[in-house]
């Protein structure tokens, strides 16, 4: 950390270190950034992305002309283009096997605002992260398929039926763990990848109370 802002890791496109120390934005490369963001809000697909990125000859920050589509998903999803940094996004698992882990909800969050320049604002962002849960969340209509999205899924019944009512992500089933014990919840999947600066006043929910709320609506 330094005069308030914490480490920042050049391993994104549109960012450069400046003369200062400190995150600069690169305007050609903002500017791709921006596009894609764009695109997606328009409708366009992360496929349609890639191939409009690969046709254009623009290059990923290796210098590649052929982008991976996780690049792209991870371009849209990264807080760090509006200013801000979440830290310990992943942690490690344990000190033998050092196998570091994504961290979805085991451990604390620790969202830090106006770090450095931003590229996106944080309204685009919030629209990209609800437009991204809406599709993931779209379900096949075929009577051929067998879980709604076309093959097998041993997910639990409730995965990708409830949905968050103040951002609209998914509800994912997490497990905590308090003095020996532990219950199973269900918490808005925005929150736990993005803190409650993208949702504020999602709640957590007990998964005995939800199944309890569904056999009596049954």
């Amino acid at each position: 950390m330094k005069s308030g802002t914490f480490a920042f890791r050049y391993n994104i496109l549109g960012y450069r270190k400046g003369a200062d120390g400190q995150p600069e934005i690169v305007p050609e490369e903002a500017a791709i950034v921006k596009k894609v963001y764009e695109m997606f809000l328009f409708g366009s697909s992360i496929d349609q992305i890639k191939t409009h990125l690969e046709e254009k000859q623009i290059k990923t920050l290796k210098g590649n002309t052929v982008w991976e589509k996780h690049a792209i998903r991870n371009m849209l999803t990264n807080e760090r283009y509006t200013g801000d940094m979440l830290l310990q996004k992943t942690y490690t698992e344990n000190p033998i096997s050092k196998k570091v882990k994504k961290n979805r909800g085991e451990m604390a969050k620790y969202l830090v605002s106006n770090n450095h320049p931003a590229i996106i604002d944080k309204n685009t962002f919030k629209l990209v992260q609800m437009e991204m849960a809406r599709r993931s969340n779209k379900r096949v209509t075929s009577d051929l398929s067998i879980t709604g999205k076309g093959k097998h899924s041993g997910k639990c019944a409730l995965t990708d039926l409830l949905v968050c009512g103040e951002c609209g992500s998914a509800y994912r089933r997490r497990t905590w763990a308090k003095n020996g014990k532990s219950k199973k919840v269900w918490r808005c999947l925005s929150r736990l990848e993005h803190g409650t600066e993208f949702c504020k006043h999602s709640i957590s929910v007990d998964e005995t109370k939800l199944n309890e709320a569904i056999h009596r609506a049954m």
